[in-house]
């Protein structure tokens, strides 16, 4: 690792801190919400489907943000929408902690929140189109260990400033000053650039002649006339990348990761972790516990590769999940406390050692590239979607159904899901960027099996 970080140039070293810092902005805006959520509540009278509003108002935002983003990066390019990232980081951040009610502060949460999901949208993306394919899977994991320190220092804040969530919401503008700095410095992406340099000579050039020099070569070995818009999302090369991908969207967030981070003091009150403090404190461990699991995941990415880990990791969380449920159930007392406490933190390593460290920069990697640009953005939402659902209900469903039935929720998912994978993930994940995993195998099997396909 130290050999790594010694060797690489400033351009990537700006490449990876915009990453960092995007994903610090997603990581405290969505975690600061544990020690807020209360004393807002208190101070506005807030019902619990009301508090379930506060906390999903950045998710709706997120999730417009990461679809309009995507597209955005392709139609105006990545550095624009970093500075886009950066001003609505800073003004959402401010804006929400002067509140004077929780309309305002929902409204401008939202606005937050546009910028949480523009920085998912890019930071990865850039990572992905500026780092070599060797470095890729290392630097490309700064994302979600960033995300995860965010979350982690959010829960340090809401302890230490305990019923401060004016100061709390301020701070989150801290990282989208940072990005901003970067910003200035930082070069577009010369995916983005080479993409702006082929339609400048497609305009210049002309559609019949550009065919005549050379398309009708490109059509032939395509097989097909190049689609634009969502259309390329559902063309036969893109809808088992788009499957896998909104599979992958599901397996991180509706089997609880997120459940367990915004509402953790609540799970371990739940769970009998009830002393002065003491739900605090536990969630501070879980989100240093959090951290430390995604450094040591970042050194097997490369090694033991993506589709051991998303499907090991995905039926370690499954199983934690059905044993919860269980505990929850036929448990009391401490023993139901402790026992839940220890699967909850295996859950989190599964999660991070999987889908938590992967999902932002395999998403990019599945899709074929002319289905990149719109695919990606889509994926992302189906996310965000998916957190907005799981974030809004989850307290309702705790309320009235009980803890163990979100668990056994949880676990449905992920056994279906874990399922699903097994069948569908390629065994090729992690190849380079201008080539596609899923199709490469099919191209590979069917290559095998005709011989004329090798006399193209």
């Amino acid at each position: 690792m130290p050999e790594i970080l010694n060797s690489i140039s400033t351009k990537t070293w700006l490449v990876v801190t915009q990453s960092c810092l995007g994903g610090l902005i997603f990581g405290y805006a969505t975690g600061i919400i544990v020690g807020a959520r209360g004393p807002i509540a208190d101070k506005f009278g807030a019902s619990i489907p009301l508090q379930g509003v506060i906390v999903c108002s950045i998710l709706l935002g997120a999730l417009i943000g990461s679809f309009a983003g995507g597209f955005a990066a392709d139609r105006f390019g990545r550095k624009p929408l970093l500075l886009f990232t950066a001003i609505t980081t800073i003004a959402g951040a401010i804006g929400s902690g002067f509140g004077p009610n929780v309309a305002t502060i929902c409204i401008l949460r939202f606005i937050h929140g546009l910028g949480v999901g523009s920085s998912s949208s890019v930071c990865p993306l850039m990572v992905s189109e500026m780092v070599s394919e060797k470095r890729r899977g290392f630097f490309g994991s700064f994302f979600q260990i960033s995300i995860t320190v965010g979350i982690l220092i959010a829960n340090i804040l809401a302890y230490a400033i305990a019923g401060e969530w004016k100061l709390m919401f301020c701070l989150g503008a801290i990282p989208g000053g940072l990005l901003f700095i970067v910003w200035a410095f930082i070069a577009e992406s010369p995916v983005y650039l080479e993409k702006q340099k082929k339609k400048l000579v497609r305009s210049t050039s002309g559609n019949e002649d550009l065919t005549t020099k050379g398309g009708d070569c490109d059509a032939a070995s395509s097989g097909s006339v190049k689609k634009s818009g969502f259309s390329v999302i559902f063309a036969k090369n893109a809808r088992k990348p788009m499957l896998i991908g909104i599979l992958l969207a599901v397996l991180a967030q509706l089997t609880g990761i997120n459940a367990f981070m915004y509402f953790s003091t609540t799970i371990f009150l739940d769970a009998g972790i009830d002393g002065k403090n003491a739900p605090e404190i536990a969630a501070i461990i879980l989100q240093v516990w959090n951290v430390l699991t995604t450094l040591i995941a970042i050194s097997f990415v490369d090694r033991l590769g993506r589709r051991f880990l998303l499907f090991t990791g995905s039926v370690v969380m499954t199983v934690c999940d059905l044993l919860i449920a269980l505990f929850f159930v036929v448990l009391h007392g401490s023993a139901k406390g402790w026992a839940s406490i220890v699967f909850l933190f295996i859950f989190v390593a599964g999660f991070e050692a999987s889908i938590g460290t992967l999902f932002w920069f395999v998403i990019n990697e599945i899709l074929p590239e002319e289905s990149k640009s719109i695919g990606a953005p889509v994926i992302n939402a189906f996310q965000w979607c998916f957190n907005l659902i799981l974030s809004f209900f989850f307290l309702v469903v705790v309320e009235y159904l009980g803890q163990s039935t979100m668990f056994w929720i949880f676990g449905g998912i992920g056994l279906t899901t874990t399922i699903l994978l097994y069948f569908n993930l390629p065994t090729s994940l992690g190849k380079t960027i201008t080539s596609n995993p899923i199709n490469n195998e099919v191209d590979t099997k069917n290559d095998s099996a005709s011989p004329s396909s090798h006399n193209i």
